[in-house]
């Protein structure tokens, strides 16, 4: 065949997988409550279908402080969904200057609404739906191994499989496991014993090692695993460092920006991110061993 007559041919197959992308991504809204009796509100999402053979897993992703507009996410979804997971991407809020930011309780609620809306997806075991957060969104799968999570937005027997939390700060975890939450913004309204009844759900946390917020202490995030008092939570929660990362490895940029009140012991500090493209590719390849491994 001459390469004249190749060009129509490479327009289409364009045209074609082009479009079957765009179709594969759909924006929908997903319905939450806050607790029992509460009204139903809706979070927009963006859920993508397998790219590649579906597996029957499917995962929630859940963006950082930063908001979805910082398009963190995607490179997770992209990735999931070539290796045959339903994606779904919850919008909680756009950015730093959203005026609409849901608190906590709500935050925890879309995470609810995420987990039903995937149990029910068409392609997916309800038993195989789990969720990876980052900073913010780590807050929340770590938040998903308490039994006061599915208690209190009726999840009935529905759990997540399992659960994956990238640079969350550790030294707030470790304060939650004590009920020590006051003062702590992300964990407002939420009981102080929230973190000490386990659903005992495998959870996999990627630390930076000069993590800001952490004090540049590589061992808070371990520490936190070691204080975990339910000895099946404990047996099912792994913890990996990056000694060299800093908080946000993955925001593709350097930056910094000052911190009141939530470093270390409730301290202040100046939070230092460096993009790491290595660390990327390594917390990638952990993350998908971790969510495909029986």
């Amino acid at each position: 065949m001459k390469m004249k007559n190749l060009f129509p041919f490479w327009i289409l197959f364009y045209f074609f997988t082009s479009s079957a992308l765009c179709w594969a991504q759909t924006k929908i809204k997903v319905d939450y409550t806050t607790g029992l009796g509460k009204p139903v509100e809706q979070v927009e999402a963006v859920f993508r279908s397998p790219a590649s053979v579906a597996n029957g897993q499917a995962i929630l992703i859940l963006h950082h402080g930063g908001g979805y507009a910082a398009n963190t996410t995607q490179q997770y979804a992209e990735m999931f969904s070539s290796n045959g997971f339903a994606t779904l991407e919850l919008i909680m809020f756009q950015d730093t200057s959203s005026l609409n930011r849901p608190d906590p309780i709500a935050m925890h609620g879309q995470v609810m609404g995420g987990l039903k809306y995937l149990a029910q997806a068409s392609g997916v075991d309800s038993k195989k739906v789990s969720a990876m957060g980052m900073s913010l969104g780590a807050f929340l799968t770590i938040d998903a191994t308490s039994s006061w999570f599915y208690e209190n937005y009726q999840a009935g027997e529905l759990r997540f499989n399992k659960l994956v939390a990238l640079y969350p700060v550790c030294w707030m975890m470790t304060e939650a496991l004590k009920g020590q939450t006051k003062d702590i913004p992300i964990f407002k309204a939420l009981p102080n014993t929230f973190l000490q009844q386990f659903a005992e759900i495998p959870l996999l946390i990627l630390a930076a090692g000069k993590d800001s917020y952490d004090s540049l202490d590589a061992g808070a995030c371990p520490t936190f695993v070691k204080s975990i008092l339910n000895p099946r939570q404990s047996a099912v929660t792994k913890v990996e460092v990056f000694p060299n990362a800093t908080h946000g490895w993955d925001h593709g940029k350097d930056y910094s920006f000052p911190v009141r009140g939530g470093c270390t012991g409730r301290t202040s500090c100046t939070n230092r991110i460096v993009s790491s493209p290595s660390t990327v590719e390594q917390g990638k390849q952990a993350v998908m061993s971790f969510l495909t491994t029986p």
